[in-house]
Parts: structure tokens; C-alpha cells; sequence
């Protein structure tokens, strides 16, 4: 009896145990089934992920591809004002000038397009009024802008009608000439364009293409640096060399320059210095000379509206320098830098110019300046009585801007010749102008 109920419990215990063992192990079970659950779940949202983030880098370079592509296909704007990229690089390109007409009236001779004063004939004592029309001052210019490491690169290439040639019986065409060719980087300009002994502080605004006399105006081919000293500039240049005022001149070197140039808010100076080598070889001429000049030129504002400015140059043999002093090669007439004496030494001509002006603007869109410019050169008159001693001009110029881009002129402007046998003549002369700007 005792046996049998022995044998009785031993399965009852053990399917106890089986019990409650499967009780504790069916959570655990369940809980290794939620957590590969939970890595199933989290290995499928990684892929997902890393396919997006594949997805999406695709989109980016198929974008950048797309802007790259666009980029060298379609016009942008530049980096400078007024200017646009050139497509698929960084240089910007501005184009630009003006269209300009000019009706000009002679009371007594006929000068042509400009009052060039040296022009005028003193042996021709009569008043002839003459009347001309041109557009040969109309302008066209384009400049360029390229970074790089140290400061953008620049060019400026601009050109006008007051070349040669021209019909105007058949179609007024007139030759393309080049003004400005130069590129410039880091201080250093190479090319064309105004002298670095080119005078800018005391040029007054004319509707006449020339201006006064007894300035600097020169543009030439030239190697030139510039240092920058805050609102000062410092600059030096080597320049195409030409002497003029005798026959049989050779250039045997570069002209010199150097330049120093303060500007202020209401107020800038600027003094040059020229230094040039003349040389004559023609028969038994063959000699050599130094000329130089010296230039002196500022302005000064004197009221919110008016602007005081002159300028004076003096030189020895500076000629073409100081305008209108350059002479003919024949060197009979004009003032010249030179000439070749009886015993064929080369001698240089003292000349000196000197200019003033008043620029007033009455309102935003008027505005008038008054100049007067005077040149005189101390070539013997024994020797040479018909060439030039003094030069006069004086310009009264108004100018109205009707919009933006269309300015309208109007100027009474007067030259006077005297030689050195002090006979002398004059001209008075009526201009009109329409500008269009682009």
C-alpha cells in the first residue's frame, strides 16, 4: 500500500515541475521572439534608410550635374555693375558707350568736327559761317572682370568714329579707331590708354570733343604700375615715345612718368612729372636732347552744387604732352618740343598751359561749366615767325538730362591763334548735341 502510493506521486511531482517550468520559460520565449522581431524591423528601416540616403545623393549630383549644365548654357549676372558672366566661367563682361550727334556752327571758319584752335588760319581774315553734322564721337567699350587669388583681372577695350576715311557725299562712313586697349592686374596695366601724365582733377565737362587747351591730353601705349596709399596713389609708367616739332626725329627710348594723386570728399590733387629723350638724325643733324614736364591740378568743391577746379603744366621740350603743343614735323608751324638750329643742334622749346574752370549744377538734370585754357610756346620767332605763340579757348557748356540715358548739350565755345609774327585770328563757334547712353 505504502509502496504503491510511492509510486503514485513520482509523475504527479514531475509534471508539476514540467508546469511550472513552461510557465517561466513560454514569457521568455516570447520575449526572444519580440526582440528578432524588433531586429527584423530595425535591419528593414536601415536598409530603407541607407536606399534614401542612396536615393538622395543620386538626386544631388543629378541636380549639381543639372546646374553645372545650366550654368554653361544661360547668361548670369556678373560680378561687376551692369555686367554679365560669360557662360561656364567667372569672368564678368560689361557693354556699353554712347550714340552721339553733334550740329556745329562756325561763325568764321570752318574748324571741322572739334575746335582744334591749332587749326585756325591766320592768314584768312574773313567771317564764313559754316554749318556740319556728325556722329563720330558715338562710343563703344567693353570691359571684363576675372577673379583670382590676388584681385580680379581686368580689360577694357573702347574704340570711336573719329578715325579715318569718311565719303560724305555717298554714305558718311567713317573709320573705327581705337582708343583704350589695356588689361590690369594687381597695379600692374599693360596697353593702351591715358597717359600717366594725363591730367583728370581740373578737366572740365564740353560739349566740344576736344576741351580746352593748355591740358594734358594723351593716350598711348604704356607699361605702368600703381601703388595704392589709402585715398592716395602712387603711380609709375615707361610709354610709347614721339618727337615732334622737327623733321628727322628718332625714338631711341621710352618716355617716363611718374605720378602721385589725392582724392578727398570734397576735394583732389594730382602733380605729374615727364621725362623724355629727343633725338635728331637727318643729314648733318645728329644730336640728342632731354625734355621734361611738370603738372599741377586739383579741385575743390565750394558748395554743395559748385566745383572750382585748375590746373597748370610747364615743360622743356615737353610738346605733344601739353595740348595743343605738339607741332608739325616740318617745323614750321605749331609749337613743337624741338628744333634743329643752323648748326644742327637740337633745342628744346619751353612751352607752358594753364587751365580754370566753374562747374555749377543748378538741379538734378541741369547743369553748366565755363572753361578757359591757354597754351604758349617760345619757339624764336626770328627763325621761325609763323609758327605758334599762344593758343586761347574758352568753352560755355550746358548740359541736360532729359531720362537716364539721353542727355542733351548745348555750347558757345571761342579759339584764338596768335603767331610767333603776333599776327593772330579767332572763331567763335555754336554746338548742339544729343547723347543716348547704353
Amino acid at each position: 500500500m505504502n509502496k504503491s502510493s510511492n509510486n503514485t506521486r513520482l509523475p504527479v511531482s514531475t509534471g508539476v515541475a514540467a508546469l511550472l517550468l513552461a510557465g517561466i520559460s513560454a514569457p521568455a520565449m516570447a520575449q526572444e521572439t519580440d526582440l528578432n522581431q524588433l531586429r527584423v524591423q530595425m535591419q528593414d528601416m536601415q536598409q530603407q534608410i541607407q536606399r534614401l540616403e542612396s536615393e538622395q545623393a543620386q538626386s544631388q549630383q543629378q541636380e549639381a550635374e543639372a546646374r553645372e549644365t545650366l550654368a554653361s548654357n544661360v547668361v548670369t549676372g556678373g560680378d561687376t555693375p551692369g555686367s554679365f558672366k560669360v557662360p561656364g566661367t567667372d569672368t564678368s563682361v560689361q557693354i556699353g558707350g554712347y550714340i552721339k550727334f553733334d550740329a556745329i556752327y562756325d561763325l568764321d571758319q570752318d574748324l571741322g568736327d572739334s575746335l582744334f584752335v591749332e587749326g585756325i588760319d591766320t592768314s584768312d581774315g574773313s567771317s564764313n559761317g559754316s554749318f556740319r553734322a556728325h556722329a563720330r564721337q558715338s562710343r563703344l567699350f567693353i570691359k571684363s572682370s576675372t577673379p583670382t587669388a590676388s584681385g580680379p583681372a581686368t580689360t577694357h577695350l573702347e574704340g570711336d568714329f573719329f578715325g579715318g576715311g569718311g565719303n560724305e557725299v555717298f554714305s558718311n562712313s567713317r573709320g573705327f579707331r581705337l582708343r583704350h586697349a589695356y588689361g590690369e592686374w594687381n597695379g600692374l596695366l599693360a596697353g593702351q590708354t591715358w597717359s600717366n601724365f594725363m591730367q583728370f582733377a581740373a578737366y572740365p565737362s564740353t560739349v566740344d570733343f576736344d576741351g580746352p587747351v593748355g591740358v594734358s591730353f594723351i593716350r598711348q601705349a604704356q607699361l605702368r604700375y600703381t601703388l595704392p596709399l589709402g585715398d592716395s596713389a602712387l603711380s609709375f609708367s615707361a610709354e610709347n615715345p614721339e618727337a615732334t616739332g622737327f623733321s628727322g626725329s628718332r625714338d631711341s627710348a621710352p618716355d617716363l612718368t611718374a605720378r602721385y594723386q589725392w582724392t578727398g570728399d570734397n576735394a583732389g590733387i594730382e602733380t605729374a612729372a615727364v621725362v623724355r629723350r629727343l633725338k635728331v638724325d637727318e643729314g648733318a643733324a645728329n644730336d640728342s636732347a632731354t625734355g621734361y614736364g611738370l603738372m599741377l591740378a586739383g579741385n575743390i568743391g565750394v558748395g554743395p552744387d559748385t566745383t572750382l577746379m585748375a590746373g597748370a603744366i610747364y615743360g622743356d621740350g615737353i610738346g605733344r604732352y601739353l595740348y595743343t603743343a605738339s607741332g608739325t614735323d616740318d617745323g614750321d608751324a605749331g609749337i613743337g618740343a624741338a628744333f634743329v638750329d643752323v648748326d644742327g643742334n637740337l633745342e628744346t622749346i619751353e612751352a607752358y598751359g594753364f587751365n580754370a574752370a566753374v562747374a555749377q549744377q543748378w538741379t538734378d538734370k541741369f547743369s553748366s561749366s565755363l572753361s578757359y585754357g591757354q597754351v604758349r610756346g617760345d619757339r624764336p620767332g626770328d627763325v621761325f615767325p609763323d609758327s605758334t605763340r599762344k593758343l586761347e579757348s574758352v568753352h560755355f557748356s550746358h548740359f541736360y538730362r532729359v531720362t537716364e540715358p539721353v542727355t542733351l548739350g548745348f555750347e558757345v565755345s571761342h579759339g584764338r591763334k596768335e603767331l610767333q609774327s603776333r599776327e593772330s585770328e579767332d572763331n567763335t563757334r555754336l554746338q548742339f548735341s544729343a547723347q543716348y547712353n547704353f
